[in-house]
C-alpha cells in the first residue's frame, strides 16, 4: 500500500496580498450587480447618452471651423448664418476662454448633474444593484464565510465599496470622460484640450465626490435589511424624500429643509465646482450688461452660490457618509 507523504511541504505559488482579496471581492460584487436583469440596458444606455452628446460637442466644434461640411450645410440652410458665422468664429478666436471654455463648462455642468443625465442614470443602476451588494451576503449569511477567510470587516467594506465604484465608473465617470475626448479629438484646433480642460477638472472632481457619497449610501442602505425588496424601497425612498424635503424648503421661511436632501446638497456642491455663476459674473465684465434681466439673469441667478450655503451642504454630505459608515460598522460583522 502506498504511503501518502504528510509532511509539511513549502507552497512555491505567487503570494498574494491583502489588497488582492478586496480586489477580488470587488470585482465579484460588479460581476453580481451586472448580472442583474435590466443592468446591462441602464449601463448602455449611459454610453448612448455620452455617444449622443459627444455628437453635439462634435457640432459645436465644427462651427469654428469654415471649411467643415456641418458648417457648410448650416450656412446653405440657414441664410443669416452666412453673416453671423464669420463674425462668431472672429470673436471666438479673441475670447476663446468664454466662447469655448464657458460653453463646455456649462455643458458637462448640466451633462453631470442635471435631472436627465448620467447621474440619474446611475441613481437608478444603484437601487437595481443594492440588494447585490450586502444585503444577499446577510441572507445567505455569507459575511461567516468572508471571516472565516482571513478577510476582515474593513476589507469586506472596501471590496464593496470598490465594486459600487467600479460600476459608478461604468455609468458615471467612464461616460464623461468619452464625452470630453470625443469632443476635442474630433475638434478643429489642438487648443481644445486647453481651453476644455476647466470643464474636464470640474466633472472629475464633482463626479468622483458624488461617486463616494453615493457609493456609501448604496452600502449603508444595502446593510440596514437581508430582505432585497425592503433594501430597494429603502433607497427609493431615500431619493423621494431628497425630492421633497428640497421642493418644500425652496422658496419657504423653512429653507433649511432643503440641506436635509442629498440632492440640494449635491447640486451646490456642483455649483461650487463648477462655478457657473463666476462664469456669468466674467462674462458680465467682459459684455457689460449681457446678463442684465432675461434668461441670463435667472440662469445666474439661480446658479450663484455662497461659501457658506457650500459649507452647509458638505457638512450634511458627511454626515450622511458618517451615517452610511456606522450602519457598516454595525451590521457587517459575522454572527
Amino acid at each position: 500500500m502506498a504511503q501518502i507523504d504528510s509532511s509539511y511541504t513549502h507552497r512555491d505559488g505567487e503570494t498574494r496580498g491583502i489588497g488582492y482579496r478586496r480586489w477580488v471581492i470587488a470585482q465579484a460584487t460588479l460581476t453580481a450587480c451586472l448580472k442583474v436583469k435590466g443592468m446591462r440596458w441602464v449601463v448602455w444606455s449611459c454610453w448612448i447618452y455620452a455617444f449622443l452628446q459627444g455628437i453635439f460637442l462634435f457640432g459645436f466644434g465644427q462651427l469654428m471651423d469654415q471649411d467643415s461640411a456641418v458648417y457648410a450645410f448650416i450656412t446653405e440652410n440657414l441664410g443669416f448664418f452666412k453673416v453671423i458665422g464669420p463674425m462668431f468664429q472672429g470673436w471666438a478666436e479673441e475670447n476663446p476662454r468664454i466662447a469655448i471654455g464657458m460653453t463646455y463648462n456649462l455643458f458637462f455642468y448640466i451633462f453631470t448633474g442635471a435631472i436627465v443625465s448620467s447621474l440619474t442614470l446611475s441613481l437608478v443602476a444603484l437601487g437595481m444593484a443594492i440588494p447585490r451588494l450586502i444585503t444577499s451576503d446577510l441572507s445567505s449569511r455569507a459575511i461567516t464565510i468572508y471571516s472565516s477567510k482571513a478577510v476582515s470587516r474593513f476589507d469586506y467594506c472596501l471590496g464593496k465599496f470598490g465594486g459600487v465604484l467600479l460600476l459608478l465608473t461604468l455609468t458615471w465617470l467612464g461616460p464623461t470622460l468619452v464625452t470630453w475626448m470625443m469632443g476635442n479629438l474630433m475638434a478643429p484646433k489642438i487648443s481644445f484640450f486647453w481651453h476644455t480642460a476647466p470643464a474636464l477638472l470640474h466633472s472629475v472632481a464633482f463626479v468622483g465626490s458624488g461617486m463616494v457619497i453615493l457609493g456609501l449610501m448604496a452600502l449603508g442602505v444595502s446593510a440596514m435589511t437581508s430582505s432585497p425588496r425592503t433594501a430597494t424601497s429603502i433607497w427609493v425612498g431615500v431619493l423621494l424624500l431628497g425630492v421633497v424635503l428640497s421642493g418644500i424648503g425652496m422658496g419657504s421661511k423653512n429653507y433649511w429643509l432643503q440641506y436635509l436632501s442629498f440632492w440640494f446638497d449635491l447640486e451646490l456642491l456642483q455649483r461650487w465646482i463648477f462655478d457657473i455663476g463666476g462664469d456669468f459674473r466674467e462674462l458680465d465684465t467682459e459684455f457689460p450688461g449681457i446678463t442684465e434681466g432675461g434668461l441670463f439673469q435667472q440662469m445666474k441667478n439661480r446658479l450663484d452660490v455662497t461659501a457658506n450655503n457650500v459649507a452647509v451642504a458638505i457638512s450634511c454630505l458627511s454626515l450622511l457618509g458618517g451615517a452610511a459608515l456606522l450602519t457598516l460598522y454595525k451590521k457587517v460583522k459575522p454572527e
